[in-house]
Order: C-alpha cells, then sequence, then structure tokens
C-alpha cells in the first residue's frame, strides 16, 4: 500500500470521527437540556448573554454561578 494512501485515510478517519463525536455530543446537550425543563419543570430561554427562568413550584432551586435564584427571572450571563 502506498505511503500517500494510508494517510489520505488516516485523515479521512480522523475527520469523520470528529464530525460524528460533534454531531452525537450536540444531541446529548440538547436532549439533556430537554430532560431538565421536563424533570425539574423549569423554562429556560438564552437571549443573548441573558437567560431567563421561569419555575413552576417556589420550592425548585436554581442555583447559577453559584448564586441561588430566588424566583422567577433572568440573569446575565458572563461571556
Amino acid at each position: 500500500m502506498n505511503k500517500l494512501t494510508l494517510l489520505l485515510i488516516t485523515l479521512f478517519c480522523i475527520t469523520s470521527s470528529f464530525f460524528v463525536g460533534y454531531y452525537f455530543g450536540k444531541s446529548i446537550s440538547s436532549q439533556e437540556m430537554k430532560n431538565i425543563k421536563t424533570s425539574l419543570q423549569v423554562n429556560i430561554h438564552l437571549h443573548g448573554n441573558t437567560l431567563d427562568v421561569e419555575k413552576s413550584h417556589s420550592e425548585i432551586r436554581v442555583i447559577i454561578d453559584g448564586k441561588e435564584l430566588s424566583g422567577t427571572g433572568s440573569i446575565e450571563l458572563k461571556k
């Protein structure tokens, strides 16, 4: 087998594994967000660097950046 062919096959495998990993990683993180929304009954919306949090029950604790969100509201995230 030619060294150039082996190099091209290796580069193709590395590139394809990167894109497959990226696709499944993105799918898992969006699925985790859906699970958080349904299990905790919290609505989360992101607008630029502002995170809007709506809780369905007052006893649900939401902690973001070490701060507890006492009620429904929005938090400005650092970039």
